[in-house]
């Protein structure tokens, strides 16, 4: 072996990267919430529950898909 750094190398897509921010990725400050389950599938990746508070079920939805873009997302 050499005695030079190893440099790794990963690509991120702009495509995969989420959007976070009140009102896109989570509830705005003071808004009436409930909490919500959802499945995520996430491409490539293991499925995980995330358990978080929205206005409603689409909301809820629309933050999770925000966060994880491309994922599979259903109400648990």
């Amino acid at each position: 072996m050499s005695n030079s750094p190893v440099a790794f190398q990963w690509r991120t897509d702009p495509e995969d990267q989420g959007v976070y921010g009140e009102g896109i990725s989570r509830p705005r400050h003071g808004a009436r919430t409930k909490e919500y389950r959802l499945l995520i599938y996430p491409s490539g990746a293991r499925p995980m529950l995330w358990i978080t508070r929205a206005e409603n079920v689409g909301a809820a939805i629309r933050y999770a898909q925000n966060r994880w873009p491309g994922a599979e997302v259903e109400v648990a």
